[in-house]
């Protein structure tokens, strides 16, 4: 790093940051000045009242809106959160996750900068339960289907509270270890007749330099004797989102190899200690390489990849709910509620990659970090004309860097009916629930391309470019190339990578449909109340995959990149000007790009439309059915309240799924001396002469029938004790589990075989004999835990407090992704799988913490709310087949996190600002080792002025510091640079009419 440069990883935004906590600790002490005096002010106050009036202060808006959330804390029996909407339509952020992110202990990751998942107390987000007005509601990626819910579905309009639950009832349902986050929608005759909002507002992001609407309204209606009401609302919103990316792929080990093929130095940290797990190390198959100057380097970590990416996304997001309300009878309601989520998300992605396909002719040397294990940088130069292999026949020519994207095209849609049925008596209650889920998701059409800026045709061989460098010293990466480089691609000196050029496609449905009876009855004694209910659902999951083809010859099926144009890299495919607007994320002097609105144009004209090609034998088709009960006693003494239950539930998972086996038989057409001839035909892209990809290649489907049955038990215990009126004290425990993720239900794999001639083909680019792939674990426990809490809270005054909670979870079972060389039965032999990805079972483990938090409001309405959780986690064992394969801490944990909210409200005018901060995450393993997400921080501003009575103007900016997410690989160090995200900086301004 360069003196005086800024690192985007922790430099942006210190000055507000401080400013900011400084306010929340000026906020927080003269809350403590003020409590201390609260009862001789009141005293004052009170007999300075002229008779007949009251000291009462009335608060409103988003003063009331926090307040009444602390109410609702106060009040509850249990560990929960709450947040509530200011009024109808305005929910305290413009995303439901990003004002989840305010609560103690909880965590967000984004897509876009917008929050999507949601973890607690640092566990991963497949652990946290989301429900959409107590049931489950069904989302489906791109990609394999998820558990955890996808909050950029959701409109926050539509949302007049959530709760979170980090200690467990019995009456909730089961399936959240971190915690369970309930979302209630409005109900009409809950609400004033025709009464609703109509909001207008745009978006601005200087990633993408352009102002995009979104529009909302919501009305409620009920007649006078309040026996029907009708609930409509709708939001629609455009936006272009832009991230601007810098990776690295499968970080590898560089060794040279004994005459046997055996690695000379076995790879090491950065200490110089050898790892415990040795073959999950990604090795590179083959020795160290010599720089041009005759240096030979031997021994140290290197990506195979560096790329930089920009991420171009066009979002559409369509939100429907229609609720109806019946009272038939005095004690007996109806609601039905529909709910429909559309949300497109069509995307361009274009990369510059500098692969490792340099090494041989023009690699000059590289830098190392301090230990002098780990590339920091890399150049790669053409040498002079007529020097080195520019002396050769035919001359080399650089393929770096490549140019390669990704165009998609694809869809979510999410449909929700329920109904519910309750009846309220004078003693007794009761509510039936019923309704169906769902959901489907995935791209119409993924086609991606690439293309190298070299011509390799005999006596006419160009080199497009002379210099490619990368450097991520400090974790900021850079890239360089020579400077004519777009010219020469516009001028026709490119082609297209047609080994890298195709398609494919993952669409994935869910379904779930449930029925549910809960039962209340209420008594006058210290047992106030019972519950019991029983609970059934059925989740149903199908994907499909596929991919789009364009053929040259129909008749044959042969694709159009398997002919000689298919390689010719015209002009138009590419934008007349290198990409700009590139103001995070990484750099680069330029960053050319493929324009894919032409390329399709051009070969739809050409070729026609593309043909879908499904693959019907590639079976993934998973049911879950759940049968749950449960009893819980509610008690009520003095001080001393609470509840006391337990829940049973059932759980059968059953599947018909297919492991895919692709053999790769070869890949070039032969020399004349056979497969392992070096002199092969060169082919139309300069590479090697592609053998068709349906003769090269050959995919086995076998079907695979599994089926599991288990039960759990899960007592709860919750106390609350309130020793003063102003102090309480909760304790609770339980047992919670949560189910694996759908992608790990089931035990089917997907292997690649390369063989020996098809290895001797790819070499270069680190191809070699062999299975490798990956697969589930049917054998796959539920994720368990017991789990303690014990906590403190004081409310000094009405809306204030300051509190803490210890927490505990003695956790068993947890799930881990593993990669590592294992021996497998396939195609009924025994054969060794090098890599094998998959996941498996931890061992006990412990994961405890304490949140503390605190918030208060001055008379004259500035306020803050701070929060800090610490979580502290374990290292485990990790078992496969019986045996310890590793150790690892719990995938997801975060050890540190912190929240901090400042405001300022009048009758009209309110003001915000809110400071987050997530410590490091553990994440899964790649190339062996853990990817750790470097701290993140992040501050949003809010602010809103009623111009007329009941019309707002509202104004944000989020991230204001410009905050980026980055990741490294392993915990010796932060040099193996892995991953570097912006997603942008968005200013919203809009006008909002309450009625």
């Amino acid at each position: 790093m360069k003196n005086g440069q800024i690192s985007r990883r922790y430099g942006n935004g210190r000055l507000a940051r401080e400013l900011m906590l400084s306010a929340s600790m000026i906020v927080g002490f003269a809350g403590t000045a003020h409590a201390q005096t609260a009862d001789a002010t009141a005293q004052d106050q009170d007999a300075a009242q002229p008779a007949g009036t009251s000291g009462e202060i009335i608060v409103t808006g988003y003063r009331e809106s926090i307040e009444e959330s602390l109410r609702q804390k106060r009040t509850a029996e249990s560990f929960v959160d709450v947040i509530t909407a200011e009024d109808i339509g305005k929910f305290p952020d413009k995303n439901v996750a990003d004002a989840l992110q305010r609560v103690p202990g909880v965590v967000i990751t984004r897509d876009g900068g917008e929050g999507s998942r949601v973890s607690i107390r640092g566990l991963q987000p497949g652990l946290t339960l989301t429900l959409l007005n107590g049931n489950f509601l069904a989302g489906a990626d791109s990609g394999d289907p998820q558990r955890s819910f996808n909050y950029v579905m959701l409109p926050s309009n539509f949302i007049a509270s959530t709760e979170v639950y980090k200690s467990p009832e019995a009456r909730l349902e089961e399936g959240g270890v971190g915690g369970t986050i309930i979302l209630n929608t409005r109900r009409p005759l809950d609400l004033d007749a025709w009464s609703g909002f109509a909001s207008v507002e745009g978006t601005y992001s200087d990633t993408t330099e352009k102002f995009e609407p979104q529009l909302a309204a919501q009305v409620s209606w009920k007649n006078d004797a309040e026996t029907l009401g009708f609930l409509v609302g709708g939001v629609y919103q455009e936006r272009s989102n832009r991230e601007l990316r810098g990776y690295t792929e499968t970080w590898r080990w560089w060794s040279d190899r004994d005459e046997d093929g055996n690695i000379i130095t076995p790879a090491t940290d950065v200490n110089g200690d050898p790892f415990a797990n040795d073959d999950a190390i990604s090795y590179w198959p083959g020795e160290g390489v010599t720089a041009r100057d005759g240096t030979h380097y031997s021994g140290y970590w290197a990506p195979q990849s560096v790329n930089t990416e920009v991420f171009d996304q066009k979002r559409e997001r369509y939100g429907i709910q229609a609720t109806m309300q019946v009272r038939p009878f005095d004690n007996v309601t109806v609601t039905s509620n529909y709910f429909r989520f559309e949300y497109s998300s069509d995307f361009v992605s274009n990369v510059l990659k500098i692969p490792e396909w340099g090494y041989g002719n023009f690699f000059t040397g590289p830098t190392f970090d301090p230990s002098g294990t780990i590339f920091q940088s890399a150049a790669f130069e053409v040498p002079a004309a007529g020097t080195e292999c520019l002396a050769n026949t035919p001359p080399c020519t650089m393929e770096t860097p490549q140019l390669a994207g990704t165009y998609s095209r694809e869809k979510q849609v999410s449909n929700t009916f329920e109904t519910e049925v309750a009846y309220e008596g004078d003693r007794f209650e009761a509510v039936a629930k019923f309704g169906k889920t769902r959901a489907t998701g995935g791209p119409s059409m993924r086609f991606g391309v690439a293309a190298k800026p070299r011509l390799t045709i005999t006596g006419a061989e160009q080199n497009g470019n002379f210099y490619s460098a990368w450097d991520m010293t400090g974790g900021n990466l850079s890239m360089e190339f020579s400077p004519e480089l777009q010219e020469n691609i516009k001028n026709g000196i490119a082609q297209i990578d047609i080994g890298s050029t195709g398609s494919g496609f993952t669409n994935s449905e869910l379904e779930q449909r449930y029925a549910q009876l809960d039962l209340t009855r209420h008594f006058d004694n210290f047992l106030s109340s019972i519950q019991v209910g029983a609970k059934w659902r059925e989740l149903n999951i199908q994907r499909e995959t596929g991919r789009n083809e364009w053929y040259a010859d129909p008749a044959t099926e042969l694709r159009y990149q398997d002919t000689p144009e298919g390689a010719i890299a015209r002009p138009e495919y590419f934008y007349d000007q290198p990409m700009g607007n590139i103001v995070g994320g990484f750099n680069a002097n330029l960053f050319p790009g493929i324009d894919f609105n032409r390329y399709l144009d051009y070969i739809n004209s050409t070729y026609g439309p593309s043909v879908r090609v499904p693959e019907p034998n590639n079976l993934y088709n998973i049911t879950e059915r759940v049968w749950a009960g449960y009893v819980q006693a509610n008690f009520e003494s003095g001080g001393l309240r609470g509840n006391i239950g337990l829940r049973v539930a059932n759980t059968k998972q059953s599947g018909v799924t297919s492991d895919r086996l692709e053999y790769l038989n070869e890949y070039c057409v032969d020399g004349p001396g056979g497969d392992f001839d070096e002199d092969k035909p060169v082919g139309p892209d300069g590479n090697c002469q592609v053998i068709p990809l349906e003769e090269r290649r050959e995919i086995v489907n076998t079907r695979v029938e599994e089926s599991k049955n288990y039960t759990d038990w899960l007592p709860s215990l919750n106390l609350v004790y309130e020793v003063t009126d102003t102090l309480l004290v909760r304790g609770a425990v339980a047992k919670v589990i949560a189910r694996p993720s759908f992608g790990d239900l089931a035990g089917s794999r997907s292997l690649t075989y390369r063989s020996a001639a098809y290895a001797f083909d790819r070499n270069e680019f680190g191809e070699f004999e062999g299975w490798s792939g990956g697969g589930g674990n049917a054998d796959l426990k539920p994720f368990s835990a017991w789990q303690y809490d014990l906590g403190i809270e004081w409310y000094f005054q009405p809306g204030s407090v300051v509190g803490a909670t210890l927490f505990r979870k003695d956790v068993s079972d947890f799930i881990v992704p593993l990669v590592l060389d294992v021996e497998r039965e396939v195609a009924g032999e025994t054969v060794l799988i090098q890599p094998y990805s998959t996941v498996a079972n931890g061992s006990n483990a412990v994961s405890q913490g304490v949140e503390l938090y605190a918030q208060h409001t001055l008379p004259f309405g500035l306020g803050a709310q701070v929060n800090f959780t610490y979580n502290d986690t374990s290292v485990a064992d990790i078992t496969l087949d019986g045996e310890k394969v590793g150790e690892s801490a719990l995938v997801g944990s975060s050890k540190t996190q912190l929240n901090a909210s400042v405001f300022y409200e009048t009758d009209r005018l309110l003001l915000r600002a809110s400071y987050n901060r997530r410590g490091e995450v553990v994440g899964g393993l790649a190339s062996g080792l853990n990817v750790y997400t470097d701290p993140y921080e992040q501050i949003d501003l809010n602010a809103s002025y009623e111009l007329f009575d009941n019309l707002l103007l509202t104004a944000a900016v989020i991230n204001l510091t410009k905050s980026e997410e980055s990741q490294h690989l392993g915990n010796d160090t932060n040099d193996r640079f892995y991953r570097n995200n912006y997603f942008g900086r968005r200013a919203y301004i809009g006008l909002s009419y309450n009625f």
